[in-house]
């Protein structure tokens, strides 16, 4: 059998983005174990202490070359993720009851996996993520406890410490706020080597930026997720650095590959995407916002409205990406002479929707380069 890889991931910041996009790694390839003593702390070494915390992310030198090999398989249950959250909450909950002598590192079985004392792991089936990445495998830092709430269900190694993510982990994701990113490469700086491969989420921060802030040659890359990378339909954009070659973009697709589209472009694209996917979700709810309410206005119930409103945005897009047709194209096959489109889209021309959705992309844009040039 083919040994699992172990990569160890996490973030910087621990905004719901961050999470997003872990929550996206962990669901890659949900797998079913029958027995309920399949669950040891191998998979969970860092017993109840382990939490979520988006912070820095963390991949081995040898684990990393492993993962180069090959791409990411499309293994995707989604009957399973329910069962997977389900499981997760309860090894939150039970973390926060347990006292802390229930797990014992100093006491290791003969598997080499740590003793636990007291009750037995829940006499149920479970889904455990079998993916790029798994949740024992996460190594994240923060500076305080704040918005580990959250993260808890994941049960994931942390550290209040920066510089101990640096020292174990050499692919390190960043995914603080823009204003906050400066301190934190201050910090690392000293610990940043040639072994590292460094990614940013921090939204109007150029490469340029942060070539000159790490030492002389490191590997720096930007993506900018959405948050539907959340339910694994994301958008995400990334570009590279001048020292990052081939293997780091291929590793970096592959472990991305679960959030949804993952695409590499020149950075110049990166506030245009932004604009776009990033702030575009938002356009996309306030319309299917104002459809419902349309129907709502008509007679028909609220949550019926909102529900057919949401599918029918689904359906047009899943359209959009699987025709590989032009918008207009699919738009006038649904017009017919003196129907009820035509009708309906020479009220919303009336209203210049296409205008108006056109320079609130160009007001996004430009706003995402004010934040990078200041």
């Amino acid at each position: 059998m083919e040994p699992r890889r172990e990569l160890r991931v996490g973030f910087i910041g621990a905004g719901r983005m961050a999470s997003a996009v872990a929550r996206a790694m962990l669901l890659a390839g949900s797998t079913v174990l029958q027995r309920p003593d399949a669950l040891s702390l191998r998979d969970n070494p860092g017993g109840h202490g382990s939490r979520w915390h988006p912070k820095l992310v963390g991949i081995p030198a040898e684990a990393t070359k492993r993962a180069l090999r090959g791409s990411c398989p499309d293994r995707r249950h989604p009957a399973g993720q329910k069962r997977l959250l389900e499981f997760q909450r309860h090894l939150g909950s039970q973390a926060k009851a347990e006292p802390a002598d229930r797990f014992h590192l100093a006491n290791p079985r003969e598997d080499g996996s740590p003793s636990r004392s007291g009750a037995p792991w829940p006499k149920t089936d479970y889904w455990r993520s079998d993916g790029e990445v798994q949740a024992v495998n996460i190594l994240a830092s923060a500076p305080t406890n704040r918005n580990l709430d959250k993260f808890q269900g994941f049960a994931c190694r942390t550290t209040h410490r920066n510089l101990e993510v640096l020292e174990k982990c050499s692919f390190v994701f960043l995914a603080t706020k823009p204003h906050i990113l400066p301190e934190v490469l201050q910090e690392i700086n000293p610990a940043v080597t040639t072994n590292h491969v460094l990614v940013s989420m921090a939204a109007g921060v150029p490469l340029r930026t942060l070539e000159e802030m790490l030492p002389e040659g490191t590997r720096v890359l930007r993506m900018m997720p959405n948050l539907p990378c959340e339910v694994r339909s994301g958008a995400v954009l990334l570009s590279r650095g001048s020292s990052v070659g081939e293997e780091e973009v291929s590793l970096l697709k592959t472990l991305l590959a679960p959030c949804g589209l993952c695409e590499e472009a020149p950075e110049s694209y990166i506030d245009i995407h932004t604009a776009l996917s990033g702030s575009g979700v938002a356009y996309v709810y306030m319309f299917a916002e104002a459809l419902a309410e349309g129907a709502v206005k008509m007679g028909m119930p609220g949550p019926l409205a909102n529900k057919i409103a949401a599918q029918t945005l689904l359906g047009a897009a899943k359209m959009l990406l699987e025709t590989g047709d032009h918008p207009a194209v699919l738009r006038s096959a649904v017009c017919t002479p003196g129907g009820t489109t035509i009708h309906a889209l020479h009220e919303l021309e009336k209203g210049s929707l296409r205008a108006t959705v056109m320079n609130a992309v160009e007001a996004a844009t430009s706003r995402a380069r004010e934040l990078g040039n200041r």
